[in-house]
């Protein structure tokens, strides 16, 4: 009999600002992690015609080198766009002892970005062509630029 499942996919490809300054620690082998907020909007009209924002807080972390580069350069508000993974976390509220979970990001690739913004409004109205810089030499998962054809808006 034929197996009927369907493969798994775990990849996510996001686009917004951090909402705090990069956290840059070190495991106690030696290996860094970067610790990151992340707010990406969704603009909408609602029923009434008016446009909203939806938006959703995400804690992102990226690793080895990367994480080095990332944490040394970003900071506070800076766009991105983010590709990785969603990986499920739990654990035990200390102070009321329920079990807690979130969902959050693995960073395999992390991209400045250049935003332009318009209005006087907060936040990003879209974006454009990244600032030209070489990648980090030896970073994994930072390729270099990415090409605007390869950006999902």
């Amino acid at each position: 009999m034929a197996d009927l499942r369907m493969p798994d996919v775990n990849k996510v490809t996001l686009a917004g600002r951090l909402t705090r300054d990069p956290e840059l620690r070190y495991t106690s082998s030696g290996t860094a992690l970067c610790k990151m907020g992340l707010a990406v909007s969704r603009f909408y009209k609602g029923r009434d015609g008016e446009r909203k924002e939806e938006t959703t807080y995400l804690d992102v972390t990226a690793w080895d080198k990367q994480a080095e580069y990332l944490g040394q350069r970003l900071r506070q508000g800076s766009p991105v766009f983010i590709e990785g993974s969603l990986k499920q976390e739990s654990w035990e509220d200390k102070q009321t002892g329920q079990k807690r979970s979130k969902i959050s990001v693995t960073a395999r690739r992390v991209q400045e970005l250049s935003w332009s913004d318009r209005g006087p409004g907060p936040g990003p109205t879209g974006p454009t062509a990244p600032e030209p810089r070489p990648p980090e030499p030896g970073a994994p998962g930072n390729e270099g630029p990415v090409a605007e054809d390869d950006i999902p808006f």
